[in-house]
């Protein structure tokens, strides 16, 4: 059920409390597996309308009512590393510090992301992509390069950004203590993943409102 026909049929409740059979013929199979509670007034409808909007068979986009969203979208599954590729042709191989992760939209309004979304620092110093793709749906051999990429609501979309670093900080990674930062930010919040070279582990902060 979308938000759109949640709020119809909420506004067509009398006022009180809808009885839960009520509730549960106008829902389909899938969400019929939750309980349901009466609610009254206009605050309990906006709130019942809002949870029934989320509710999904998607993993991810039940696990947002929990982790909570950075202007509508889930961030998931974050990976940073470095990579090394040789490019077609190419005397010298790329270097470069890699960032996936997997996003999904539980707003009911598409989210447009770009590199700008994401300021990404090593050592502190703001390193910019030089590329920002994301995987085809359904396909996970096929990734393409995007200016900009539309997340439709209650789509799962795996993103890649890439930053490109010199031979001898490729060299040192694992030697020296090289600190990575990518501050996502959609909407008015933001959220921070960093990872020290030296660990296999990510910190993630809380996501702040600017």
């Amino acid at each position: 059920m979308t938000i759109e026909q949640a709020n119809e049929y909420f506004s067509s409740l009398p006022e009180g409390f809808a009885p839960a059979e009520e509730l549960r013929a106008a829902l389909t199979a899938d969400v019929q597996k939750v309980q349901f509670v009466g609610v009254a007034g206009t605050a309990g409808k906006t709130a019942a309308a809002a949870l029934t909007a989320c509710s999904s068979t998607n993993e991810a986009v039940n696990q947002a009512l929990i982790e909570g969203a950075v202007g509508g979208i889930v961030a998931a599954d974050c990976k940073i590393d470095r990579s090394r590729y040789w490019a077609a042709n190419a005397t010298v191989p790329v270097n470069e510090i890699s960032f996936r992760i997997v996003m999904t939209n539980v707003s009911s309004k598409p989210v447009t992301l770009s590199g700008d979304n994401f300021a990404t620092t090593l050592d502190g110093t703001p390193i910019p992509p030089f590329n920002f793709s994301a995987r085809d749906v359904g396909d996970a051999d096929i990734w393409r390069t995007y200016d900009s990429l539309t997340i439709r609501p209650g789509e799962e979309r795996s993103v890649a950004l890439a930053y490109e670093i010199s031979q001898p900080t490729y060299d040192s990674w694992y030697r020296s203590s090289r600190t990575v930062a990518v501050s996502f930010t959609c909407g008015n919040q933001r959220v921070t993943y960093t990872k020290n070279s030296r660990s296999d582990e990510i910190t993630v902060s809380d996501i702040e409102t600017l």
